[in-house]
This record gives C-alpha cells, sequence and structure tokens, in this order.
C-alpha cells in the first residue's frame, strides 16, 4: 500500500525537475510572456477598443474572457506551459535542422 502512495509522488517531483530544467533559460521565459500576451489578447483589445471607439460590446466581452480565465477551474497556466514547450520544442527541430 505504501507504494502506491509513493509513486504518483516519484512521478511528480520527476515532472516537477523536468519543467524547472526547461523553463531556465531567458529564452523560453520570453517565449512564455509572449504567449501570455497573446492568451489575454482578447481581453486588452476588448478594453483599447472600448476606450477608442465606446463600444460597450467590446468592453462586455473583455470583461467575459477575464473572468473565464480568472475562474478557479479554467487551466489557463498549464496551458501557457504547454504551448511554452512546444514552441521552444519546435525552435530546437528548426535549429538542428538547419
Amino acid at each position: 500500500m505504501e507504494k502506491l502512495k509513493e509513486e504518483p509522488k516519484e512521478k511528480e517531483h520527476k515532472v516537477l525537475n523536468w519543467l524547472k530544467r526547461e523553463c531556465k533559460d531567458w529564452k523560453t521565459f520570453a517565449i512564455f510572456l509572449i504567449v501570455i500576451i497573446v492568451m489575454y489578447l482578447p481581453v486588452w483589445g476588448g478594453y483599447l477598443l472600448y476606450y477608442i471607439f465606446k463600444w460597450k460590446i467590446a468592453l462586455t466581452t473583455a470583461s467575459i474572457v477575464m473572468t473565464f480565465w480568472f475562474g478557479p477551474f479554467t487551466p489557463f497556466f498549464p496551458l501557457a506551459i504547454t504551448i511554452t514547450l512546444f514552441i521552444k520544442r519546435i525552435m530546437q527541430i528548426n535549429k538542428n535542422n538547419v
């Protein structure tokens, strides 16, 4: 029974250590920031459209999108990390092929 309890913890530690190794360089951090900005673009873009053109629908849509992403069960950061690591892997593949 104790062996079953230890296995998930070991797997979690392996995943977290792998994630820590992948995110050490500044390029990965820059990609992560760009991914976050792009994922929040509907929010910032909606607010910008509201302040420029006074479109209430843009303000409403931006607020709904932000409320959705800030919700407790939305996978914003896991999704952002996944996209970041995917882009990093694609860049490494392209670098090796050149």
